[in-house]
């Protein structure tokens, strides 16, 4: 079955692009997704997305735009058309905006 996954930030320039459809056995899960995709981004795809043999805490990982964390994590089944996508944390900002706002 086709499945898609949306990459982001430095996964995505890994990549080169930004989705991509992706054949896996029916009874796939996020888990297998994420496999295939380290498999054939190769090392650079791996140290950005794997930790040892775990998928990196740094990401948020998607199915169909819903976090895997809420459903069955990486175990979360994926049927024909669903949606992957893994996203870096956004975190931090500026302690220096004050009145320099980006906006202003």
């Amino acid at each position: 079955m086709l499945v898609s996954f949306k990459s982001f930030g430095p996964i995505r320039r890994a990549l080169t692009n930004h989705v991509l459809e992706i054949e896996v056995p029916d009874d796939s899960t996020v888990r297998l997704v994420i496999d295939r995709i380290v498999e054939i981004g190769g090392d650079e795809v791996r140290r950005l997305i794997m930790e040892g043999d775990r998928i990196s805490g740094n990401l948020i990982v998607m199915l169909n735009k819903k976090d895997v964390s809420t459903l069955e994590g990486e175990n979360t089944p994926v049927h024909e058309n669903d949606e992957v996508a893994v996203l870096p944390h956004v975190q931090g900002g500026s302690p220096n905006l004050g009145n320099n706002s980006l906006l202003s």
